[in-house]
């Protein structure tokens, strides 16, 4: 641009530059060019020139510019080139000395390749990766492995090894640095600043271009540089440009402008003016033309642009679209996987694992999945699936999953009253099922009483429940509770019970489950059994609303997933603005800032920069963690990734570490008529390398496209995989492309997993191939790796599944480098052995009495039959023992002895049901042919009070006598079905003769049981015999269990008939389990009176007031004698006849009381409150004490022992003397006689030589030494003996109790007057009830010697002999247990409780048991006074005293466990001192024992 004040611009010749203005002179001033004038025309002038005139832009060359625009390009261009870096210079200069080019581009092009492949020494530089570091080049180095060049230039600069020093470092630290990781700073260096400097450093000198002398002297001869100084090797030859000559001509003479005469001259004008005319329309032609032919060139450009459009779009969409994984040709080979091979068959795998992975899944949900420590392990499932075993793991899987549906069910009827119907709205399937269901359940109402959801399931119980369970399910239910189940169940109606369908599909396995255990069915019908129960679990509402609950956070996690990316892309991008920011920032504000401060300046920028990237950094890290967490969630519920192109499924098992995949033989299509070939694997893994984005890869095709249409000028179409290896530009050159070479074969179809065309020959349509692996499995990293390779990102399904393994990469890597491969790899036979001892080692522990110790082997039918038989002896023997009841057989020994022999003998005519029908009547066949479809009517009937008439004698019939035939299973004649409908109740010939032995003799079991202790729904809730219509509904109630009872055709049904009846009887009323009224408790049974009536125990002690004695006759408790009106005996008459009829005698040791006459006279003003707080107490007690009844009934015992009227008359509740014994027994059968006696006596030998000698202090077996006087066990160290003693030994307590009560063992009744007469008593008295337990004994031993191995599951309870035993001196002594309970509670909340609440394990403290011979903890204490164990206070705060000294023993003072003690200690002996206990503590605290 001309500057403002050269001459010929400057048109205000006349003014005076010089002139001065003085203030307050009014002038006129020109902003742009900062000019003032004192005349307005002056001013008026020069604002015109400058807007009229177009300037040029000095330092760009830029025209066409206002004198503003051209101001501000000289002063960009300006600052551009003072940001030039100033090391640069010198090497820029040398080069343009050098190059002796005519062209400015040329040359700058030539100096900008120059310097980006060198850097000079002096010049600062960054390292990649240390971007906040400035190094400085000190040398210069060739690599070793390249030769020095022998002309001296360094053409291959790639391969220099530049040596820097760090600027701020150390000046002695150098580093030695390849070029490729050198990087300049942008702003320093690039085209526009490098042409700016250039163009304003250089100068034309004959027509070549130069370096301006002042410039080349400034930064090349001042400082002394040359190339030599500033790089290795010597400066590259250029080729210098052509320089262009002027035309050697003569100059032009005037001769043509001279007029000779004025003729000449008008032809010459004529000429010019018609060549003109010519030449104008010659131009006008030629711009016709042009024009023409510019608008053809246009045309052809259009269509050439719409056809490369048209072609990269199709490029993209068949790169890019997603189709079929069949039918592409762009597949890799996929990884072959390692396929599981286990003990269980292969088409077992799938079902087996979903099981698993439900029972995992749904473990919060299930019932009773405690039992498989809240997951079953593979062993477990293993064994479930491969063992024949009754009480096995298979028997606790559906134990748990029946559980669960009927859980579900109960809490149903909860929410809404369901009942079933038997109304028929259509005559088809599976209508006609779905009534015929309701008849199941209203059969267990008829025969059980009960609810199918309430009947007792166990393991023996099972096959039978299960049965009934799904012949009732899919059953009509009423209005209410239909409208209920669309709403909560998700539209659920009973046509879509997976029971029904199971029923229509496999009526064979209901069949088989009347007569078999479930245990004996193919596992094949198992599997069915468990999808069905599980499918059921499924539809209930609080399966639905987990799942639905899963669904909310697993769709919550996603939008979070895309919230959390969105905030990340906006600030990273914010980020960059930050950034860009204060480069601009900076920029500006070191244009004109000294080069001192500018060194400040960017320190300062780097500074912000570093900060601005950890800040960056940090909050990058908060954003992988929150990704991290959300994708764990999304994870928590992924089981399922996807399919390949072969329709394999790909599952990540939460339950099994490992990627599973299966290959079903489900076929999803049919075989391609014509299957795709496949393209060449480097085709494909060129193809792999083109950008993904849809934009970049059209970009790319149309620069591709249109680079080879201008080169080649070819119309045939390529495809991109050949075009690929023609040429890539890059910077303008061309470089060969690495081409891969093609294995020598392609794969096959097979090889590849892809469709072959041939159904007979097709790995992927054909289920039978026999190289298809079913399941197989991955799990190492780089197994994964290559999956994700192989997987095609434009197939359909492929695409899903590398998604899914892509996303979750990292926790599917985490989850399953755990994967067990010793247990999915048994392929050889040492594998195989090794799996199964583990499994043994696993199981054997839960399930080594699976089969109830019968051998290995025997059928499931025998092992039930043989443990039923058990159960029976062991339920005869409770009734019996506990006087509940007793066989109407002749020989009870004979019916036990044949019972156990397999020769059951009923010993007389065998009656049941209504009417008393005989068996002989049903073997002859009955002649009610009446049908009895009509079970709503009986219902009805039942709710009125009474089964009687028409309901109560209608023939029995199977509730699965419906079932039609399945579509797996040949269909049964005509004929069957209608002599299944002629027959009235089922014959002798269809039931098992086992089974109905087993059947009869639970009946005679039954028919022995007294009416009055039976529970409902079989006997009164309180027992009146006025009330004739209760009694006699419970009467019926109990015939139409004996009818399905004689009908059973299994042994499952039998134990279901005897869980149902066991659970029906009042065991509390039972002699065996008595417990006092009063003090409910169990201990001291010598000193208890039995009520005739009811069996229920009273202490004599407990009384008001006290008895001292043993009444005569028979006694009766309180409540009976008020509610049933019953009397004490008052003469001598009465007591005669009634100790004929039983005689009850408990021996006392009548003591002197030490209380006070007033106190006997305060408790008896209270007897009236206390009797009715002992009602209510008894009320809360009877489901107690019925709970204990249960579970220790559960227990099987098998008998071999003799019983007769002597023996039982000895079992009663009171104690008889030697005499009323003898006279007793003379009194029985003589047959038995002689037998009874010495059976019983041997009995009590056996006992007394077997008791356990129990310490009493810790109440561990293995005592040395014995009291005297109690006869009760030590152990030398707990009595704090080193050694027995030579004389007589007494326990601390019979000494304690001589010094406090001296006149205890006066007695005037038996005449004890010193304590021998009282110990020769003792073991006579100790004989009242323990003697039950005695038989009990006996018998059992007497069983085992005899049948050996059958008795596999006898379990003898002796606790209450040996409790009793013990404490017969304590009873008197108080146990404060609700103040003990509180105590207990206190200590155990304590901070310090910790290290005592639970028993020390010897796998954390190996030697502790070594040290520690009476361990103790705070768990145990609570358990036995739980238990009843404890009788005075002093025992539970011994037991408290033994864990501080435990304590104390076995740890170091300054311990932490040692100051645990220290501090609970105190804390226990403050309790103490409130609430008055003795408590004496250990080492520990000796110096606060007196506090306490």
């Amino acid at each position: 641009m001309p500057i403002c004040k050269r001459d010929g611009f400057d048109l205000n010749q006349k003014e005076d530059k010089n002139v001065t203005f003085h203030d307050n002179d009014q002038v006129f001033c020109c902003y742009l060019t900062k000019r003032i004038f004192r005349d307005y025309d002056n001013y008026f002038r020069h604002v015109m020139v400058i807007n009229s005139t177009v300037w040029q832009c000095e330092a760009t060359g830029k025209d066409s510019l206002t004198f503003e625009e051209a101001r501000k390009s000289e002063r960009a261009a300006r600052k551009k080139m003072e940001q030039f870096k100033q090391s640069l210079r010198a090497p820029v200069l040398l080069v343009v000395e050098h190059a002796r080019q005519s062209a400015v581009n040329t040359l700058i092009l030539l100096v900008a390749k120059f310097l980006r492949k060198r850097h000079f020494i002096g010049e600062e530089v960054t390292v990649m990766g240390k971007k906040n570091t400035t190094y400085k080049v000190v040398g210069i180095n060739m690599s070793q492995t390249i030769p020095e060049p022998s002309n001296g230039i360094y053409e291959d600069t790639d391969a220099l090894v530049y040596r820097l020093r760090d600027l701020k470092g150390d000046a002695t630290t150098e580093i030695d640095v390849p070029f490729n990781q050198l990087r300049r700073t942008r702003l320093e260096f690039n085209m526009d600043n490098l042409g700016m400097f250039i163009k304003s450093n250089v100068t034309r000198v004959d027509g070549l271009l130069r370096p301006k002398p002042d410039a080349y002297k400034q930064y090349v001869t001042d400082p002394g540089v040359n190339f030599s100084t500033i790089f290795i090797g010597k400066m590259p030859r250029y080729s210098p440009s052509k320089i262009k000559k002027p035309d050697a001509k003569k100059q032009s003479t005037l001769n043509k402008y001279i007029v000779t005469d004025e003729q000449t001259a008008a032809k010459s004008k004529a000429k010019a003016k018609a060549d003109a005319k010519s030449l104008a329309e010659e131009m006008e032609r030629v711009r016709l033309e042009k024009q023409v032919r510019l608008a053809q060139m246009e045309r052809e450009k259009a269509e050439k642009k719409a056809q490369l459009i048209e072609r990269v779009n199709t490029e993209c969409d068949s790169l890019l679209s997603k189709t079929d994984d069949l039918e592409r040709s762009d597949q890799k080979l996929l990884p072959r996987y390692n396929q599981i091979v286990t003990l269980l068959p292969e088409r077992f795998l799938g079902d087996a694992f979903m099981m698993r992975e439900f029972m995992h899944t749904y473990a919060g949900l299930l019932s009773g999945i405690e039992v498989f420590r809240q997951n079953i392990s593979f062993y477990e499932m293993t064994r479930a699936l491969t063992a024949r075993e009754v009480a096995g793991p298979l028997s606790d899987i559906l134990l748990v999953l029946l559980g669960t549906v009927f859980d579900l069910q109960k809490e149903e009827e909860e929410e809404c009253t369901v009942t079933y119907l038997d109304r028929i709205s259509q005559h088809s399937e599976p209508y006609r099922s779905m009534s015929q269901a309701a008849q199941c359940h209203q059969y267990s109402k008829r025969h059980f009483s009960f609810k199918v959801n309430e009947l007792p399931l166990d393991a023996l119980t099972l096959s039978e429940v299960l049965r009934l369970h799904l012949l009732g399910s899919g059953a009509v239910v009423n209005e209410k509770a239909e409208r209920w189940r669309i709403m909560y169940r998700n539209g659920y109606s009973s046509k879509e019970d997976p029971g029904l369908e199971l029923r229509l599909q496999h009526a064979h396995i209901l069949r088989a489950l009347k007569n078999q255990p479930v245990y004996q069915l193919k596992f094949s019908d198992i599997m069915h059994l468990i999808r069905c129960l599980m499918s059921q679990i499924l539809t209930y509402s609080g399966t639905i609303n987990l799942i639905e609950e899963r669904l909310e956070q697993t769709a919550k996690a996603k939008q979070e997933l895309r919230t959390l990316i969105s905030n990340e892309n906006k600030r990273i991008a914010a980020v960059e603005v930050n950034k860009k920011k204060l480069n601009q920032t900076h920029q500006q504000a070191i244009g004109g800032v000294e080069p001192a401060k500018r060194e400040a300046m960017v320190d300062k920028l780097n500074k912000s920069i570093a900060e601005l990237h950890a800040q960056s950094e940090h909050q990058h890290r908060k954003h992988e963690q929150q990704m991290l967490q959300l994708h764990s969630q999304l994870f928590n519920f992924l089981v399922y990734l996807g399919m390949d192109r072969c329709y394999r499924k790909y599952y990540v098992l939460e339950s099994m570490p490992g990627i599973f995949v299966e290959h079903s033989t489900d076929i999803l299509d049919t075989c391609l008529e014509q299957p795709p070939l496949n393209k060449s694997q480097s085709e494909i893994r060129h193809q792999a390398q083109l950008p993904k984005n849809r934009k970049d890869l059209r970009i790319y095709l149309l620069k591709l496209y249109g680079d080879d249409d201008k080169k080649s000028r070819r119309s045939n179409k390529q495809s991109l995989e050949n075009k690929e290896n023609q040429e890539h530009r890059l910077n303008g050159t061309v470089e060969p492309m690495e081409v891969d070479t093609d294995p020598p074969t392609a794969p096959t179809q097979f090889e590849l997993m892809m469709c072959s065309g041939d159904k007979r020959n097709c790995i992927v349509h054909d289920p039978k191939n026999g190289q298809r692996q079913r399941w197989s499995y991955i799990y190492k990293p780089e197994e994964i790796d290559d999956l994700i390779r192989a997987l095609n990102p434009n197939g359909l399904r492929e695409s899903e599944l590398l998604q899914e393994l892509s996303v979750m990469r990292s926790l599917i890597e985490q989850h399953v480098k755990t994967c067990p491969t010793e247990v999915l790899q048994l392929e050889s036979e040492p594998m195989r052995k090794k799996f199964l001892t583990t499994m043994h080692a696993e199981t054997n522990r839960k399930y080594g009495e699976a089969n109830f110790g019968v051998p290995q082997g025997t059928d499931l039918n025998d092992v039930m039959r043989l443990h039923l038989v058990d159960r029976l002896l062991q339920f005869e023997t409770d009734i019996y023992t506990g006087d509940l009841g007793r066989l109407k057989v002749k020989d009870m020994q004979k019916w036990r002895n044949d019972l156990l022999s397999g020769q059951y003998d009923p010993q007389g005519k065998v009656q049941w049901g209504p009417g008393g029908k005989l068996e002989d009547e049903v073997a002859n066949g009955s002649t009610d042919n009446e049908s009895h479809e009509d079970h709503a009517e009986g219902a009805d009937e039942e709710k009125d009070g009474a089964l009687v008439g028409k309901y109560a004698k209608k023939p029995y019939r199977d509730p699965g006598h419906f079932l039609v035939a399945s579509p797996d299973e040949e269909e049964p004649s005509a004929d069957s079905e209608d002599e299944d409908e002629e027959e009235a109740g089922p014959s002798e010939s269809d039931i098992p003769s086992e089974v109905h032995n087993m059947a009869s003799a639970l009946l005679q079991v039954e028919q022995a049981i007294g009416k009055r202790f039976l529970k409902e729904p079989y006997g009164m809730k309180k027992w009146d015999p006025k009330q004739e219509a209760l009694k006699l509904a419970c009467e019926s109630r109990l015939h139409q269990w004996e009818v399905s009872l004689m009908a059973s055709t299994s042994f499952a049904q039998v134990f279901l008939h005897l869980n149902v009846l066991h659970d029906c009887i009042q065991w509390r009323r039972s002699t065996n389990k008595s417990l006092c009224k009063v003090c409910r408790r169990g201990s001291d049974p010598d000193k208890m009176l039995l009520c005739d009536e009811c069996n229920g125990g009273t202490h004599m002690f407990c009384m008001k007031p006290k008895l001292r004695s043993v009444p005569q006759g028979n006694w009766y408790c309180k409540e009976c004698t008020k509610d049933l009106g019953l009397k004490n005996a008052q003469n001598e008459k009465d007591k005669n006849q009634a100790a004929a009829k039983r005689k009850r005698k408990f021996i006392v040791e009548v003591e002197e009381d030490d209380e006070p006459e007033e106190d006997e006279e305060e408790e008896d003003d209270n007897d009236d409150d206390e009797e009715e707080e002992d009602q209510e107490e008894e009320e809360e007690e009877e489901e107690t004490a019925d709970d204990k009844s249960e579970a220790s009934s559960r227990t099987s015992v098998k008998l071999n022992g003799r019983a007769t009227r002597g023996l039982r008359t000895s079992l009663r509740g009171k104690r008889l003397t030697s005499k009323e014994i003898d006279e007793e027994v003379n009194g029985d059968v003589q047959s038995s006689e002689a037998g009874d006696e010495a059976s019983l006596e041997d009995n009590e030998e056996e006992e007394e030589a077997e008791e356990e000698k129990v310490c009493q202090t810790c109440f561990y077996d293995g005592s040395e030494i014995r009291c005297v006087r109690c006869s009760l066990y030590y152990h030398l160290e707990c009595v704090h003996l080193k050694r027995p003693p030579r004389s007589e030994f007494v326990c601390k307590k019979c000494k304690n109790t001589e010094t406090q009560r001296p006149r205890r063992r006066h007695s005037h009744m038996n005449g004890d007057n010193d304590d021998d007469g009282g110990d020769q008593d003792e073991p006579q008295a100790k004989r009242s009830r323990s003697s039950r337990n005695s038989m009990r004994l006996s018998l059992d031993k007497s069983a085992r010697q005899s049948n050996g191995n059958n008795n596999n599951n006898s379990s003898t309870n002796n606790n209450n002999h040996r409790r009793s035993g013990r404490r017969t001196n304590e009873s008197n002594l108080p146990l404060n247990s609700a103040a003990l309970y509180d105590l207990l509670e206190q200590i155990m909340k304590h901070k310090a409780a910790w290290p005592f609440l639970r028993p020390v394990l010897t796998s954390e403290v190996p030697d502790y048991h070594q040290i520690i011979k009476t361990p103790m903890d705070l768990a145990k204490i609570k358990s036995k006074l739980n238990m009843g164990a404890y009788q005075l206070n002093e025992e539970v705060l011994s037991d408290i005293q033994l864990v501080f000294k435990n304590c104390d023993m076995y740890n170091v003072e300054g311990n932490e466990i040692y100051d645990a003690g220290c501090q609970l200690e105190r804390f226990v002996m403050g309790c103490c001192k409130e609430m008055q206990l003795p408590f004496k503590p250990s080492d520990m605290n000796e110096g606060e024992a007196a506090a306490c």
